[in-house]
C-alpha cells in the first residue's frame, strides 16, 4: 500500500486498522488516496503521542510512508482534513500553525520558554462565555482556551 513500507512499519502498530482511517476518510466526503492515508496515519500516531505537528513535522513523517510526497500536497492534505473534521489546527501567537486529529474538546497548556504544548481535558462547558456571544448574537463555531505559562521543566530550570 505503502512505497516506503520498510521504513513505516513503525506507524502501523500503533494505528492497526487502515481499513478504519480509509473509512473515517469516505465518511467525511473525502477521497481515499495515499497522501491522505499516510498525513491521517502520521496525524494519528503524533495523537497518541500528545505531540502537535508542524507542516514541515507533517511532511517530514509523511515521507517515510509514501516517497516523494510535496510539502505543497501536504498543505492540501491538512486543509482538507481540517475542513472536513478530521483534524484541527491549532494556531498560537509567534508559533507555526500545528495540527492534531481528534474531536475531543480539549484546552492546551502551552509553555513560553520550550514551546511545548499539553492537551488539557475540558472540565467545565463555556455556558456563560457562550451566553456572552450569544447577547450580542455572534454564531459560536468553535472555542479554544490556551494556557500560556512554563512548564514543569522549564519552572524549575
Amino acid at each position: 500500500m505503502f512505497a516506503n513500507r520498510s521504513r513505516s512499519w513503525g506507524y502501523f502498530p500503533r494505528v492497526l486498522d487502515l481499513g478504519a482511517l480509509e473509512a473515517r476518510l469516505r465518511r467525511a466526503g473525502l477521497r481515499v488516496t495515499q497522501p491522505r492515508l499516510g498525513v491521517l496515519l502520521v496525524l494519528e500516531r503524533a495523537r497518541s503521542d500528545q505531540a502537535h505537528l508542524s507542516v514541515a513535522e507533517t511532511v517530514e513523517r509523511t515521507r517515510e510512508i509514501v516517497a516523494g510526497l510535496s510539502p505543497q500536497t501536504v498543505y492540501r492534505c491538512l486543509d482538507a482534513l481540517v475542513s472536513a473534521g478530521l483534524a484541527r489546527r491549532v494556531d498560537l501567537p509567534g508559533a507555526p500553525a500545528r495540527f492534531e486529529t481528534g474531536g475531543d474538546h480539549h484546552d492546551h497548556l502551552v509553555c513560553d520558554r520550550c514551546g511545548s504544548i499539553t492537551n488539557v481535558a475540558r472540565t467545565e462547558p463555556a455556558g456563560e462565555r457562550l451566553e456572552v456571544a450569544e447577547r450580542h448574537r455572534f454564531q459560536v463555531l468553535q472555542t479554544e482556551v490556551v494556557f500560556h505559562g512554563l512548564c514543569a521543566a522549564c519552572s524549575t530550570a
